[in-house]
């Protein structure tokens, strides 16, 4: 890991923000996690000068929308090694990846800029465990079956399913991380795939979020 990387104040200032929420999602770790949470924050801020990589730009919003908003899908993880579909500046992929130093996740996007910041990332960070892979969803495939594909508010349910097919008809399992899932998007999904539905609660966010588990039956 890069030690030269050092924090903003307005990012320093936040830690007890990320603390709180981590306590309230039952996910308090290391000391060390949270300053990775937070170093990979302002790795964000700087390449977003060129890169356009979030709307987001202040460090409370980006604590809760990009870092804790990820880590609300850990308890629903399984296995050790995932696909994250679209993950554009690395989310969730690389916040979970911080949490779960054991586990292996692909972060997959089309955008080459977006790759080339992932693995700034990785190599800043010291993240082994974080693959960036350049690739549409759709087209990927890989030796290594993944114990589930995720996804972050990156499209209807009904288009993953159809990017996603290819390991849904081999067992693997679609976790969508939605802002609201209409009953009309549930049911625009195909048979012979099942969704199921659990409401997550973000501390600092105050939208809905629920997670959508979509496989096959």
């Amino acid at each position: 890991m890069d030690e030269s990387l050092s924090l903003p104040r307005s990012l320093e200032n936040c830690r007890g923000q990320l603390g709180e929420g981590l306590d309230r999602l039952g996910l308090a770790g290391p000391a060390r996690q949270e300053d990775l949470q937070l170093r990979f924050l302002a790795l964000m801020q700087r390449w977003n000068r060129s890169f356009n990589l979030t709307a987001l730009s202040e460090p409370g919003e980006m604590v809760a929308r990009h870092l804790l908003d990820s880590l609300a899908l850990l308890p629903y993880l399984r296995g050790s090694r995932f696909v994250d579909a679209g993950t554009g500046p690395g989310l969730p992929g690389v916040p979970l990846a911080i949490a779960c130093p054991d586990c292996h996740f692909v972060l997959l996007d089309s955008n080459g800029k977006k790759i080339r910041f992932l693995n700034q990332v990785r190599r800043d960070l010291g993240l082994g465990n974080i693959e960036p892979v350049q690739a549409r969803l759709e087209d990927y495939r890989s030796e290594s079956v993944p114990d589930a594909i995720l996804a972050r508010a990156l499209a209807p349910l009904e288009r993953l399913v159809g990017w996603t097919g290819y390991w849904l008809d081999r067992g693997v399992p679609l976790l969508a991380m939605k802002g609201d899932l209409s009953e009309s998007e549930r049911r625009a999904v195909p048979a012979p795939y099942n969704v199921s539905l659990v409401e997550l609660e973000i501390p600092g966010l105050r939208a809905r979020r629920c997670l959508a588990t979509v496989e096959k039956q």
